[in-house]
């Protein structure tokens, strides 16, 4: 979300300051507000009394004279907004033309939005990055989940905050489903993020749909008529769990809620390299997360691999000898063979462009990190 559209979000907020139906699932209540509170009485409380907190930290010093021309946004957002005085009032007030007071009131506006939005930014993005240096030490524990018990545990930690709100959850849970691949904690901790996002910004019934897709399990929550907030701290925490453990969090082209988790089958990835330190830190990095590596240190082994094999997915280096990984990846996307294989394009070189336009799915600058690695895999496998 841009700054301009939280400047909006804050103007509604105050434009129904004291309508609580209204604030109680208003979406700025996921970006400036605390953990969730249990009640819509207290959610819309919570959120009125931060607004006005927040034009009071815009009041000038008070050795400044009272007539003096800082007051006056500061004085026409109070008055406007927190008293509920009319135009008129505050004109006669402060002694200003209407022209002038519309000028205070944009003025004030620019000044309180800018104000919350930099009190909720800079924490939020230092919990993410301590969030994901802690996933980057993780020992990740991934064994084979009942993915119907995974769901069901998170509705039941979540009952009394669904029953407060007053959402009803319409669960849809094929008796079929396959298990998970995933790291229990993590997983149950990334559904409990965005069932919670997905209660707390509800106006009616959620939708909830389980299913077997391909190398995934799909859980989609439907929101009806609900722009649900990407840059809200559960989302954002829950994009990072399932990150770690080769599961996706996405919106689909309705706007409804996907999250891909790993299915418990082994995909295998073709891992070309000449260099054997880097082979070996790819198995490192994959062979927790149920991927079976294969390896190929040169053009002719790859391509001779990847037509036998048939492996879900290839990683590619560019600086081979003899045959380079561009001859290789133009060798891949002409022979039908191999032609539909993903290809990540894995390099010191800065070349994603190039890479993108002769075929490869994605393209990774080296060094590669772990999560990049996992979460890039796991977007070309979903496709």
């Amino acid at each position: 979300m841009e700054l301009d559209d939280f400047r909006k979000q804050v103007k509604d907020a105050l434009d129904h300051l004291y309508d609580a139906a209204h604030l109680e699932t208003h979406p700025l209540l996921t970006r400036v507000a605390d953990a969730p509170t249990a009640t819509r009485v207290t959610r819309a409380q919570k959120l009125r009394a931060l607004l006005k907190d927040a034009i009071e930290q815009l009041r000038p010093q008070n050795d400044l004279p009272s007539g003096a021309p800082e007051w006056r946004s500061y004085l026409a957002l109070r008055y406007r907004y927190v008293q509920g005085m009319s135009q008129v009032e505050i004109e006669n007030e402060l002694g200003i033309s209407l022209r002038q007071l519309q000028r205070e009131l944009h003025k004030g506006l620019d000044a309180l939005a800018t104000l919350l939005w930099e009190q909720q930014s800079a924490p939020r993005a230092r919990a993410e990055r301590e969030l994901e240096n802690e996933l980057n030490q993780w020992t990740l524990a991934r064994q084979n989940c009942d993915t119907r018990e995974l769901i069901a545990t998170t509705l039941a930690t979540l009952k009394p905050l669904i029953e407060a709100r007053g959402i009803a959850i319409d669960a849809e849970i094929r008796a079929d489903l396959p298990n998970v691949f995933v790291d229990a904690t993590l997983a149950r901790q990334a559904l409990l993020n965005v069932v919670r996002l997905a209660v707390n910004q509800a106006r009616g019934a959620i939708g909830l749909r389980a299913r077997a897709q391909d190398q995934h399990v799909t859980v989609m929550l439907k929101v009806e008529n609900v722009a649900i907030d990407r840059a809200a701290e559960d989302w954002r925490n829950a994009e990072l769990l399932c990150r770690a453990q080769g599961g996706i969090l996405d919106l689909n082209q309705d706007g409804d809620i996907v999250i891909f988790l790993p299915r418990a089958t082994q995909a295998r990835v073709l891992v070309v390299d000449d260099n054997a330190a880097i082979q070996q830190l790819f198995e490192r990095y994959l062979a927790p997360q149920q991927y079976a590596v294969i390896h190929a240190q040169d053009g002719e082994t790859a391509l001779r691999l990847a037509a036998e094999m048939q492996p879900d997915a290839i990683t590619l280096d560019v600086m081979m000898p003899r045959v380079d990984g561009w001859q290789i990846l133009r060798a891949l996307a002409e022979n039908s063979a191999t032609a539909r294989i993903p290809v990540i394009v894995c390099s010191v070189l800065q070349e994603p462009d190039l890479a993108l336009s002769l075929g490869a799915r994605a393209y990774l600058k080296k060094p590669v990190e772990r999560l990049a690695l996992i979460e890039t895999l796991a977007r070309v496998l979903a496709r």
